[in-house]
């Protein structure tokens, strides 16, 4: 956290206003990371949202010229950076009707391989497309209920009722994710090679986008079509650790 002090007009003399405003994804408050996450989707920034990330008061901000502004601005500006990576899920958990949804353990740990290969196509889905229905089904594959395994046959149940959660949420949920993205690319940089696209802009729309994970699975299933479960429900950094191995002996031949 940084340290933030300023100076306003009050009366016919200066008052001063401290606050502290978060320098890395890590010390964000669930509040602050969806006002983030909505002003990246377009949303303009304002008095309100400053106010939200250094914790002073909406009306001294107002007070403030517009160099004060600029400099408290800077204060923030690994926002601008969203190349920078995350590991873990910011928003831990949702109320969703009667239900507790839960997000994966930090760094992913937890998630299936099986698991992994829907909830990356439906969010690459909604990253192309922008349809509610693909980020629902992204989030329905992600936020698990306490004590529930991942079952694909309750995808689309959970996704209705995901739909009636704010916008702003699931907005913000799926920009965490590309953050993660950002943080696979490092720890698994033959599997997920970097990219330098922004990922809070749309992308061209595709097809098949399992296509390549799918292919993956088969080949570690192979003739053991019996076990093919088994195989899906295998640790998402087994597998990836796996193919890691088998491109470095590749490469080695």
């Amino acid at each position: 956290m940084i340290d933030i002090a300023v100076e306003y007009p009050f009366m016919h003399c200066t008052r001063k206003a401290v606050g502290k405003t978060p320098s890395k994804w890590s010390e964000l408050s669930e509040k602050q990371f969806i006002g983030i996450s909505s002003i990246i989707h377009g949303k303009e920034l304002d008095y309100k949202f400053l106010s939200l990330l250094t914790g002073i008061r909406k009306q001294i901000l107002m007070r403030l010229s517009p160099y004060q502004l600029m400099v408290l601005s800077e204060q923030i500006d690994f926002i601008g950076s969203a190349g920078s990576s995350h590991s873990d899920f910011i928003i831990p958990q949702f109320s969703c009707g009667q239900t507790m949804l839960l997000a994966p353990k930090p760094k992913m740990e937890g998630i299936t391989f099986g698991q992994f290969i829907f909830l990356d196509a439906y969010f690459n889905d909604w990253s192309c497309l922008k349809q509610e229905s693909a980020l629902d089904k992204f989030i329905a594959s992600v936020y698990l209920p306490i004590g529930e395994q991942f079952n694909n046959e309750m995808i689309d149940t959970r996704a209705i009722a995901i739909n009636q959660i704010s916008i702003e949420l699931r907005k913000a949920i799926a920009f965490n994710f590309s953050l993660i993205i950002f943080w696979l690319q490092k720890a698994y940089p033959l599997i997920f090679p970097e990219s330098n696209e922004d990922p809070t802009q749309e992308k061209p729309a595709k097809t098949n986008h399992t296509s390549g994970w799918l292919k993956i699975f088969e080949s570690l299933v192979g003739e053991d079509l019996i076990n093919r479960d088994k195989y899906a429900q295998l640790p998402l950094h087994t597998v990836l650790k796996h193919m890691t191995r088998k491109y470095k002996e590749n490469a080695r031949h």
